[in-house]
């Protein structure tokens, strides 16, 4: 199964990157992050999407790449727009016509945060424009493309180059002595990459569709989750101080009661979700 992984060079990206060889010959592709054995991909240009995915003529298309920053997106909307929805576009109009399965991730970010966690059939109530842009896009996916998956998932962490997602910069400022200001009041459901990607495998071999949640099982505010993340890797969580939402003053509203509800995977697959504290011990285990 030839594999294009668009967005090989953020935390997940480059997780499913590894981890799809086993299914065959894969290809990554960056945008503005170059890293060796990537190729240039710019999903807003709908001309070179529709070059690349026909020059390398893959099975199966792992849709990363995004403007995932949230309050970047709520400040620039237009942007989000085009690198959300239009890149989306792009390459749902490269793939039609095609046999190839398309995986799209989305986020939790549909739900407006009001009574989750949330099963896949609950109705989304996005309240910021990231959420806003990716439940545009998942009806794009629906509308026009019979073979795909949808992934929402929440907080992805995990070992990655740019050491960019929560877990990551966490132990990089504690380690330094440093202090990190957490939300205590938003609530979600931390997912690990490699045991997304190990689900993710499964399911696209029982050649699952239509929308998943692929999540870790602890539903956990944003602050316990740094403390248990500082005892797991016997970091100081001292050095964390919680507040409030509000105290905050975010520029995009956060979905604060959220999660995601995982029975479905579980009932379909062998691929055990874990819990948070496992997740974490899993990661110190395997430190690069």
């Amino acid at each position: 199964m030839k594999t294009l992984i668009i967005g090989a060079s953020g935390c997940l990206g480059g997780i499913l990157a590894e981890d799809f060889v086993s299914l065959g010959p894969s290809r990554g592709t960056y945008c503005s992050h170059p890293l060796q054995g990537l190729v240039h991909l710019d999903a807003t240009d709908s001309a070179e999407t529709r070059r690349v995915i026909e020059e390398f003529s893959p099975a199966l298309v792992l849709h990363c790449g995004a403007f995932a920053h949230v309050d970047g997106c709520e400040e620039k909307p237009a942007e989000s727009y085009r690198v959300n929805v239009e890149g989306t576009r792009n390459v749902v109009e490269a793939l039609r016509g095609s046999p190839a399965k398309y995986v799209f991730f989305s986020s939790d970010y549909v739900f407006d945060g009001q009574a989750g966690p949330y099963r896949e059939d609950d109705p989304p109530n996005p309240i910021q424009v990231y959420g806003r842009h990716k439940l545009d896009a998942e009806r794009l996916i629906q509308d026009r493309l019979d073979n795909f998956l949808i992934v929402r998932v929440h907080g992805v962490f995990g070992w990655e180059r740019q050491g960019k997602n929560f877990v990551v910069r966490l132990i990089d400022l504690l380690s330094l002595g440093k202090t990190m200001t957490v939300p205590s009041d938003q609530i979600g459901s931390p997912t690990y990459a490699p045991n997304l990607s190990d689900a993710l495998r499964e399911l696209i071999q029982k050649d699952g569709r239509g929308v998943y949640h692929l999540v870790g099982t602890t539903v956990i505010d944003r602050y316990s989750f740094a403390r248990l993340a500082a005892k797991v890797f016997d970091l100081d969580e001292k050095l964390l101080t919680p507040r409030t939402t509000a105290e905050l003053k975010q520029k995009a509203a956060r979905p604060l009661k959220s999660g995601l509800r995982v029975d479905k995977a579980r009932r379909e697959l062998s691929t055990r979700l874990w819990s948070a504290e496992e997740s974490l011990r899993h990661m110190r285990q395997n430190q690069p």
